[in-house]
């Protein structure tokens, strides 16, 4: 499901994609294919999360946008969150800019991580190294 990342990403839900059916956030998620439909996945994520004011449409906006952010995706990849985009894990050379900050990279810490797991909290998990990277224009 989508990170719900708030305006906090150091706390995880910049960098951790959150499971829909047991709530737990991981740093890796394989694509894989669903007869249930985004908008019914939205939904889900809707009642999930305790959310009262969110209409029809926004849920359907939400389907489009996930449509669109996994379609470069194909089954079995494994993925990984980072400031409002998806990524292969074995992705390299990245540039980019997300919600809250711009980064440029040569590997996703989350790939860095499989050989020293403590990696993602002294780096994403670490308040500065978002706000010293955050985008003069992020409103």
């Amino acid at each position: 499901m989508s990170s719900g990342q708030l305006d906090c990403p150091w706390c995880g839900c910049g960098w951790l994609i959150p499971c829909l059916t047991c709530r737990k956030s991981f740093t890796f998620a394989e694509v894989r294919e669903t007869d249930i439909p985004l908008i019914e996945v939205g939904r889900r994520e809707v009642v999930a999360r305790g959310l009262t004011n969110v209409s029809e449409e926004e849920i359907a906006e939400w389907a489009e946008g996930m449509a669109e952010a996994l379609d470069e995706f194909e089954v079995g990849d494994v993925v990984v969150y980072l400031d409002g985009h998806y990524w292969k894990r074995d992705a390299v050379n990245i540039v980019f800019g997300g919600y809250y900050v711009t980064l440029s990279l040569k590997r996703l810490p989350h790939a860095e991580a499989l050989s020293d797991p403590a990696l993602l909290d002294r780096v994403l998990g670490d308040k500065d190294y978002w706000l010293k990277r955050e985008r003069p224009d992020r409103e």
